[in-house]
């Protein structure tokens, strides 16, 4: 059986100014693993993906019941439609607080 957990998205922005919409899962607190995407942005040996940006902001985040399908499926989505659904993950999870 598999666990439940978090699928949340973020936007990275990069050395050259661009703007890339980050996808991940966690099981843990989502406030955790934003707060790790942050730190890694401002440590100078970062190798992570979001490391190697200048910023980054978290988006919104949902759950879910099989999140490694959740999320492989969400990176297969195109950009505008990442944004769309990061939107309404979001509000969602502002009106959950």
């Amino acid at each position: 059986m598999r666990k439940p957990g978090t699928v949340y998205f973020g936007e990275s922005t990069r050395r050259d100014g661009s703007r890339k919409i980050y996808t991940g899962m966690t099981r843990r607190p989502v406030g955790t693993r934003w707060g790790e995407h942050i730190r890694a942005t401002k440590s100078k040996e970062s190798k992570t993906w979001t490391g190697k940006g200048t910023f980054f902001k978290p988006l919104g985040a949902f759950f879910s019941r099989n999140p490694e399908k959740a999320e492989k499926t969400i990176k297969k989505l195109k950009p505008y439609q990442k944004k769309y659904l990061a939107r309404g993950a979001a509000m969602r999870y502002n009106k959950r607080k």
